[in-house]
């Protein structure tokens, strides 16, 4: 059986010890934009797809809103940290759960 993007992220994530993400978190009013994940102490995660097949994120239209929604997130104080969708591992979330353990202990 074969995980969707989602899924498998949900997986390593809780067996890598991640907690506290909100999934589809909408961070600004009057603007669709959504974060695939998100955690309260500003950190964001997106699964970025179609990476090697022309994907939305690839494709110029896309490119540009993604570059509006992530300098609108950074203009707030929101870190957000981009996963290519065909690679989810320790990788890429070990390095953003160190980032949110730590930015716990400094509150």
């Amino acid at each position: 059986m074969k995980l969707t993007p989602s899924a498998k992220f949900d997986l390593l994530w809780r067996s890598l010890g991640g907690w506290g993400l909100v999934k589809e978190y909408k961070f600004v009013d009057g603007r669709r934009f959504r974060f695939d994940y998100y955690h309260l102490n500003g950190v964001a995660i997106e699964l970025e797809g179609g990476v090697w097949t022309r994907g939305r994120h690839t494709r110029p239209s896309g490119f540009l809103n993604d570059m509006e929604k992530y300098n609108l997130a950074a203009s707030m104080g929101i870190l957000v940290f981009r996963i290519p969708s065909h690679d989810i591992s320790t990788k890429w979330l070990s390095p953003i759960i160190e980032t949110i353990n730590r930015k716990d202990k400094t509150k």
